[in-house]
Parts: structure tokens; sequence; C-alpha cells
């Protein structure tokens, strides 16, 4: 059967930094028959059957032979039709991080440095837009890794300016690096630890837009104006507190107990104030980059009179998730009705899991539904909360109705001690 363009092409967890290509599969090891020279890849919505002969090409892994123990990681697989088969041209291990150079590979340090001495630099976030909205890195410009082909012309024209691309320590931004390289951009490098390194000592910046659904939506947030009382009595943002930098340390103990509460500040020493609750511990510390008067002169929501002087922030759950404090008392003592989901790849479960969490990994997780408990309640995690939500849904679809996702990054050790961040 010849293929058909409108049977998927790639697995939904590489739908989020690639788009469907002619003549390319993306999707997840299944299996491999090194003496049938066949591969078979699991495409969530299907497997497809791919062979291979002695010319193909292979890309980081040494041979087929190494196949046999990738089961359940993702491969690329460039293929020619011939007698209405699929054979490989060229295989290649999803590990794109390996194909960046160490020297071209940076800490936090690093950006930090090259921030300073490079006024030139362009710094490209390469999350999904929403994401970029509610908290990117000061400058940065955002070229989501699924569109990265069809947004090349935010790229400065000069091919030798600095380029450093980030995202969430995943692989959309080595991605998009080694895309910029092929358009001839020579100076390209790759933080890391992205958005959830950053965070950790670092304030972020938010859009207007974003801040505005929020006031509108009643997203829990904290809005802090740290001007003056009279410049905040003449106008300020609807929902602002007001809080002046010299007052914020006497206002220590207003703030929320959840260090991960989205804090943010405009006004005079809104950067230094937003650093300072950092110290404090706090991660979703906040600037919106613009001033009262340009907010006002947008048509975005404001108020005159007296502010507010007390903080209220009580956290709500979007559908289909649980509050990170919730999950954090749960996962600490599972109690007997509830069950928590580990949906990342065998590899990482071994690595640390949450103690009595069992691993059914999102891309089996259709097949084996009989597996979990329909009078319990169901918990479902995995890294980075993109995996979890994507379980969720498989779930809600065949019927279970009583499941929850994580949307966080959560990180464990080995002996299943574990943080979490939004």
């Amino acid at each position: 059967m010849l293929f058909s363009q409108q049977t998927p092409s790639l697995h939904p967890l590489c739908a989020g930094c690639h788009q469907p290509e002619p003549n390319v599969i993306m999707g997840v090891l299944d299996s491999v028959s090194i003496r049938g020279r066949i591969i078979q890849l699991d495409l969530n919505t299907h497997k497809e059957i791919i062979k291979y002969e002695d010319s193909v090409a292979i890309k980081n892994i040494g041979s087929i032979h190494e196949m046999e123990a990738l089961k359940g990681k993702a491969f690329r697989i460039d293929y020619t039709v011939k007698k209405n088969e699929k054979f490989a041209t060229t295989i290649t291990r999803f590990d794109v991080l390996k194909t960046i150079k160490p020297e071209d590979k940076l800490t936090k340090e690093d950006f930090k440095k090259l921030i300073a001495e490079r006024k030139d630099l362009v710094i490209v976030d390469t999350r999904p837009l929403p994401r970029y909205e509610e908290g990117h890195i000061p400058g940065a410009i955002v070229i989501p890794a699924a569109a990265f082909d069809k947004n090349t012309d935010k790229l400065p024209k000069e091919k030798e300016r600095p380029l450093v691309f980030y995202c969430v320590g995943g692989c959309s931004s080595p991605l998009a690096a080694v895309k910029a390289k092929a358009l001839g951009y020579t100076n390209v490098k790759v933080y890391i630890g992205g958005i959830p390194d950053w965070i950790q000592t670092e304030y972020t910046h938010v859009t207007p837009k974003w801040l505005r659904d929020s006031i509108e939506k009643d997203i829990p947030h904290v809005l802090i104006d740290t001007r003056s009382k009279d410049a905040v009595e003449k106008g300020h943002i609807k929902g602002t507190v007001s809080i002046t930098y010299d007052e914020l340390e006497g206002r220590k103990n207003m703030f929320p107990k959840q260090k991960l509460a989205p804090v943010v500040f405009y006004g005079d020493k809104a950067m230094e104030s937003a650093a300072k609750v950092i110290s404090w511990g706090y991660k979703g510390a906040k600037v919106l980059p613009v001033s009262f008067e340009a907010w006002q002169s947008a048509g975005n929501p404001v108020n005159t009179g007296a502010a507010k002087t007390a903080i209220s922030y009580i956290p709500k759950s979007k559908p289909g998730t649980i509050l990170i404090e919730e999950f954090k008392k749960i996962a600490k003592s599972i109690p007997p009705d509830t069950v928590i989901v580990d949906v990342r790849d065998r590899d990482e479960y071994k690595a640390g899991h949450i103690k009595g969490a069992i691993n059914i990994p999102v891309d089996e997780l259709a097949d084996r539904v009989s597996e979990i408990p329909r009078d319990k309640k169901v918990l479902l995690q995995c890294t980075s909360g993109l995996r979890a939500e994507m379980a969720y849904h498989i779930l809600i679809e065949k019927g279970l109705t009583n499941a929850l996702c994580l949307d966080a990054h959560i990180f464990i050790d080995a002996d299943g001690n574990f943080t979490i961040m939004e």
C-alpha cells in the first residue's frame, strides 16, 4: 500500500518541536529485526514498518545493532519507496544535543558573561509562544522550534552575529541551533539549562498580553507597583499592590507561601525588587518591561486612587491538572485511593522515580489502560508536564475521568527525592 499523506508521519511527542516532512517518519522505536532488516516505529496512532539495506546511513548511533537496546527511544527515518514498500535511506537517533560541540554549550555563568560582553547578542526562546509570554529571559525573541522554518526572517541578517538558543533544557533549542548553522550562522550557542535553570537565580520578563489576559481571566498572580504612593494614586494597573522597593523587606511576610507563585513587578526599581524576592527563594519573580504610561496608552485596564496594600494569592489549577502543593503532599506518602503513573521512558524511570509510582510510558499507555485502576484517583507525571498532559487526554478518551496531570517540571533523584518547578 502506498504511503498516504493523510497518515500521520510523526509521533505526537515529536510534534512539539518538528513538522511533518515528505518521506520522513519520526517516532518511537518499537522493535528492530536485524535478521529481517526491518524497523518498526510506533507513532501512537499506528505503527510503521520500514525496511533497510546495507547502504543505509546511520547518525547518532554506532550501528543498527545498537538499536536493539534503544526500544522506546525516538528516531527519525528518511526513506524512499520501492515497490510500495518503505526503505530507509538515513536512520537518525534523536539525540540532537550530541551534535552541539562542547564549546557551544553554555552554562548560566557563560551565558550571563556573554550577555554582558556582546551587545549585539541575539537570544532566541524556542518554546511555544504562550510559554514565552508568561516568562522569558530579558531581551529574548521567540521562534518556536515547531515553526522555526517559517520564522527565519526573525533572525539577524548578519550571519556572524552571536546567537544563543534556549528552551526548557530539552531538544528544541539544540535543534534550532543546528538549523541556524545550516543557514550559515557562524556563532551559534545553546544555553543548556534553559528556563528551569535561569529562574533559580534570575527574574524573567512577561509580555503585556500575558498580564492583560491574567487580569481579565482572573488567573492567579501577584502584581506589585514599586512607584511612589503619589504616582500610584494617579493611576495604576488593575489589581496592583503598592509596595516600594524600600518597603519590600518589611512586607516579606505578606508574600505567598508558594515559592513558584508568579510575582510581577513594574515601576521604579522593579528589577531590583524582583532580584530581592528571588533571594528569598521565589522562582516565579517577573518584571513587566513597559512603563505604566505605555500600558495605559495601549488601552489596558487601569485604576485610580489608592491601590491595595495587602497581597492576596489563591492558586488555582487549570482543568485536568493538579496543584503542585497538592501533588507534593500526595507524592510524599501515596494514599491507598491514589495511584501515580510516571509516563516517562523506562530508562528515565529507572534513573529515579517517586516511591510507589508505577511506570507506563505515554507511547504505551493506550494499549495498557487496563493496568490503571478505575476506582482510584490517577495522577500523571513526566519531566516537564508535556507527556503527562498527553497521557491525560489519552485516559479521558478511554473513559478514565478520575485522572489529573502535573503541569510542572519535576526533578527526581535516584533515591526518589524530588523538586518541582512550574
